[in-house]
């Protein structure tokens, strides 16, 4: 079975949970769609997890950019503090230089996007999902190509991609070419919506349930996608 999940958000104990929930084994195949690290409490136990399990795909968010930012030292602590990195930063702190490099060169190897074929369906597994200054057409003009756009939108400006809103503000007439799955805003701050459910739009899935937000109601979604089914703890 194929499984996506997004927006963890360092809550070892739950993704453990919904792992247990779906029976996920050696034979499945996990998607991981960003925002694994800041505002919980186990963040590395998170990447090490990853790390040590080859059937599983970790797609960069914006907060696997922050942690990136730190480690190169291109942002100092208190802005990723700000930004719910504190936890995470006190983790990477007590690493030594040769984990910090490790991952350091982890989180810069990410991809910023994945394509997975499941049945007859094609789907485009992303963090954000689009920016709308990066649109690039179709040949045929009738549909935004994804991959094109994403890809314009990152070497453009990866993290105004990686924090990018847009997809959630696109104009009727406009589709893409492919199904996209992401998740960085929670499907609980939807106006249209506002349930920790997963989304299922025509133009795109939002499968961030607002994890980080459980105060609010939120918790965290792992979707399998070989049938559309969806788990929640």
């Amino acid at each position: 079975m194929i499984y996506a999940m997004s927006d963890i958000h360092g809550d070892y104990a739950n993704f453990r949970r919904i792992l247990k929930k779906v029976r996920f084994c050696d034979a499945d195949t996990m998607y991981i769609l960003g925002d694994v690290f800041d505002k919980g409490d186990e963040n590395l136990r998170l990447y090490y997890w990853i790390c040590g399990h080859s059937n599983a795909f970790w797609i960069k968010g914006n907060h696997e950019y922050l942690c990136e930012r730190y480690l190169n030292g291109t942002i100092d602590a208190q802005l990723w503090d700000a930004c719910g990195g504190i936890n995470t930063r006190m983790e990477v702190d007590r690493l030594d230089k040769e984990e910090k490099e490790k991952l350091l060169g982890c989180l810069k190897a990410l991809p910023v996007y994945l394509t997975v074929k499941v049945n007859e369906s094609e789907y485009f597994l992303t963090h954000s999902g689009y920016d709308a200054d990066c649109c690039v057409m179709s040949p045929e003009k009738t549909s935004v190509d994804i991959a094109a756009s994403v890809e314009k939108a990152v070497a453009m400006n990866q993290e105004k991609y990686l924090f990018s809103n847009d997809i959630h503000y696109i104009p009727a007439n406009l589709f893409f070419d492919k199904e996209i799955i992401v998740g960085h805003y929670p499907t609980i701050l939807l106006p249209e919506y506002q349930k920790a459910e997963i989304y299922k739009g025509r133009k795109y899935i939002n499968i961030d349930t607002g994890n980080d937000c459980r105060s609010r109601g939120g918790r965290l979604a792992c979707v399998r996608l070989d049938d559309g089914e969806a788990f929640y703890v």
